[in-house]
């Protein structure tokens, strides 16, 4: 990540702007800011979902498509038991199509509370763009490795 985009992820969580405001420029910035928001605030994930669904996929298992108040339950379960150790984006990419949609990959470092193991995983996250603004219309964390 970027001098300038550690700077500005830290004006947003310190100065507590709307993060559903805010995810919405370019699909970039609404890819670091969910990432800042997934290593953090979780709770004020849910501005950032479509509200047309987000098909969900936790490792192995798929949860399937929710609507956002159902996929916000789903992921507070799932990030429950979790203390984030570290999160980076590491892949941005637009993909076209109308509505405009793109993607994010998100390298993840966790632990279940309770245990010092380290676990590293991928967050796939896609995006679609809706009256303007980039929303999460799919979310799945993939196994990645053990460090």
């Amino acid at each position: 990540m970027r001098p300038a985009r550690y700077s500005f992820l830290w004006l947003v969580l310190l100065v507590g702007i709307s993060p559903g405001a805010c995810i919405g420029q370019s699909l970039e910035d609404a890819a670091f800011e969910f990432a800042g928001l997934w290593g953090g605030e979780v709770a004020d994930l849910e501005g950032s979902l479509s509200p047309s669904g987000v098909r969900l996929q936790w490792e192995a298992h798929q949860v399937g498509s929710l609507d956002p108040r159902h996929a916000m339950a789903s992921i507070r379960e799932y990030l429950g038991s979790r203390e984030g150790a570290g999160v980076r984006v590491t892949r941005v990419q637009e993909v076209g199509g109308e509505p405009p949609k793109g993607y994010a990959e998100i390298r993840w470092k966790s632990r279940i509370q309770g245990t010092s193991d380290l676990v590293v995983r991928t967050v796939f996250v896609a995006f679609v763009s809706e009256d303007g603004m980039w929303r999460v219309s799919e979310l799945r964390v993939l196994p990645l490795s053990r460090s």
